[in-house]
């Protein structure tokens, strides 16, 4: 996941782009941060989503949830690393049934909703069953 020299990138990127994003501000495309707090924020969530931090949350889920995984790369990654971060969903899926992936897509994180909207649609479609009790879900072990 998440290491220094990713973090070093991160800060690198949004300072590179911290002199145009106050232009696109008016448009909703980015938000109303500086660049030091837009890298400080991509850093902090990278930190919380690791296995480490974010599994045990995870582990005690009792409601179903459904992803929608985009398999594209990230803005600013280089490689796989978006891949790898995604294998440990596989992990959290193996250990709480109330957790799977719905639909995995071509786009990546941050269009899903815009690009992928049917695959979305048809996770919420998928809870909504089992809210009605049209499926079931378990209770992981305690």
């Amino acid at each position: 996941g998440l290491d220094e020299a990713m973090e070093q990138r991160i800060r690198k990127l949004f300072r590179r782009m911290g002199w145009f994003t106050p232009l696109l501000r008016p448009t909703g495309l980015t938000p109303h941060m500086t660049a030091e707090q837009q890298a400080n924020s991509n850093i902090e969530l990278g930190r919380l989503s690791r296995e480490r931090e974010l599994g045990p949350v995870l582990d005690r889920i009792t409601v179903p949830v459904r992803y929608v995984v985009a398999s594209g790369t990230s803005f600013g990654s280089r490689g796989d690393e978006q891949e790898q971060i995604r294998t440990s969903l596989d992990t959290v899926t193996v250990r709480n049934a109330n957790i799977q992936i719905s639909a995995k897509v071509a786009g990546n994180h941050g269009a899903i909703l815009r690009k992928e909207f049917p695959a979305v649609a048809e996770a919420v479609r998928e809870v909504a069953a089992l809210d009605r009790g049209q499926a079931r879900w378990t209770r992981p072990a305690d």
